[in-house]
């Protein structure tokens, strides 16, 4: 099969695909189904081929056992080999303890991998936590009065003071510790849930503008690409 050969039946196979896809609009139908399933097959089978070419071999067998040194015609290499490198089989001989779960006798020591594995999960959590919403609690702290050039920034005051505002009321939307029965404190936890509904809704019109940019691709793949796909398949045949 020739290069052009090739580029036309996957580009023709892919509109097929997408035309499949497509069809749960209509109602779910075994057309569907089986490029469903197909897809799910393909993805699982490059999982592995993925993690073995761009994980396995060269973040850990190749620097495991020197094969990533280059010799130079001079006799200098790119880099000396580092024995300490061999330590990486003691955790890759713990991360094995996994499959003994398939094991009735040694199906205990899989208790060992998973509570450490949690562990180590749950401090990076932890950290992961703080990394996360210290910035944005630092960032919440905005003067209410900004001076640009030695002026007033009427526009930047105002933002920050918005800011403050939907931050403070959106914190008193949520105080359910006390009652809150006067009408300023009702005016400000309603603004506050009103001022949640639109970040919401800006969400939500993300979502579906990057859904839509979606689409948009494949509507513009079903017209250029696979409509001359199409017709060149009927040339060749009819010619």
């Amino acid at each position: 099969m020739t290069l052009e050969a090739w580029n036309i039946a996957t580009v023709f196979i892919g509109g097929i695909a997408t035309l499949a896809i497509y069809s749960f609009l209509i109602k779910e139908n075994p057309f569907y189904r089986f490029f469903e399933h197909l897809f799910i097959g393909i993805a699982a089978g490059f999982l592995p081929v993925f993690t073995v070419k761009f994980f396995v071999w060269p973040k850990i067998i190749e620097p495991l056992f020197g094969l990533d040194i280059v010799a130079f015609p001079d006799g200098t290499f790119s880099h000396e080999y580092n024995p300490l490198n061999l330590l990486y089989i003691a955790p890759a001989c713990f991360g094995l303890l996994y499959y003994t779960v398939y094991t009735k006798r040694f199906s205990w020591m899989v208790k060992l991998v998973i509570g450490f594995s949690l562990g180590a999960s749950a401090g990076l959590s932890f950290k992961g936590f703080f990394a996360e919403n210290l910035p944005q609690l630092y960032a919440s702290f905005k003067p209410l009065v900004v001076f640009t050039d030695g002026t007033i920034s009427w526009w930047g005051s105002f933002q920050n003071i918005f800011f403050i505002y939907t931050l403070l009321a959106v914190m008193f939307y949520f105080f359910f510790t006390f009652k809150s029965e006067s009408k300023g404190a009702v005016a400000i936890s309603t603004s506050g849930r009103w001022l949640m509904m639109v970040c919401f809704g800006s969400f939500f019109g993300s979502t579906v503008m990057a859904r839509l940019a979606l689409l948009v691709e494949r509507i513009q793949f079903l017209l250029s690409d696979w409509t001359g796909s199409v017709q060149r398949i009927f040339t060749l045949v009819i010619g």
